[in-house]
């Protein structure tokens, strides 16, 4: 068991926020979409991380009542998440292949698409779940008082709001330099053949470890 004081329970909280930020995801790879297409960001960037909180105070539940999940829960996760992941891929790919890079679709959606759009991405993300629930309860079971599970958990909601709103609105001022809808494209394309390559590698994984 960790022993931290709150300032360091709350430094390792926005370490393990930063590694979030930086991980390549459906999450942040829409945000960064939403900025480039100039559509909705602030609502998307809002919505992905209240979406995200959640998962985090959920983190904290577990790490206070010791709840772990058994392996069958875990296989399933990771088999869900391996569909999930190559859905992503494929819809990516489908939009690098729409004229002028879906910016007319972004401009055309309705904010309840947009709504229903992200909330769908954010919960069916696996990644979401491993990053933001499961390692963080992981470390919260680790430390060694209530309070110290407190201020990692506020480490990594600090290092979320600058992650959502960082990736939205950088897009978007990306966006002002390329102006074009063959930037939004390469971006789409980019995205799905990442995310395929996490899919692969997810893949890969399991039967390994089968």
């Amino acid at each position: 068991m960790l022993v931290l004081d709150d300032a360091s329970a709350f430094h390792l909280g926005l370490a393990a926020g930063v590694a979030s930020i930086v991980s390549i995801g459906p999450n942040n790879l829409m945000m960064i979409r939403e900025g480039l297409v100039r559509g909705r960001v602030l609502l998307v960037a809002s919505l992905v991380l209240v979406s995200e909180c959640a998962l985090i105070l959920g983190s904290y539940a577990m790490a206070s009542s010791l709840v772990t999940f058994d392996a069958q829960f875990r296989l399933a996760l990771s088999w869900g998440g391996l569909l999930a992941i190559g859905w992503f891929a494929v819809q990516a790919l489908r939009a690098a292949l729409m004229p002028g890079g879906g910016i007319l679709a972004a401009l055309n959606e309705t904010g309840r698409s947009c709504m229903l759009r992200v909330l769908g991405v954010v919960w069916l993300n696996p990644l979401a779940y491993l990053e933001l629930l499961l390692i963080p309860a992981a470390i919260g079971q680790s430390l060694g008082s209530d309070e110290a599970r407190l201020h990692f958990v506020a480490g990594l909601v600090l290092a979320d709001i600058v992650g959502c709103y960082g990736y939205a609105f950088g897009g978007r001022a990306v966006s002002s330099l390329l102006r074009n809808g063959l930037s939004v494209r390469v971006f789409d394309l980019a995205s799905g053949l990442v995310l395929s390559a996490v899919a692969l590698t997810l893949a890969a994984s399991m039967v390994h470890a089968g």
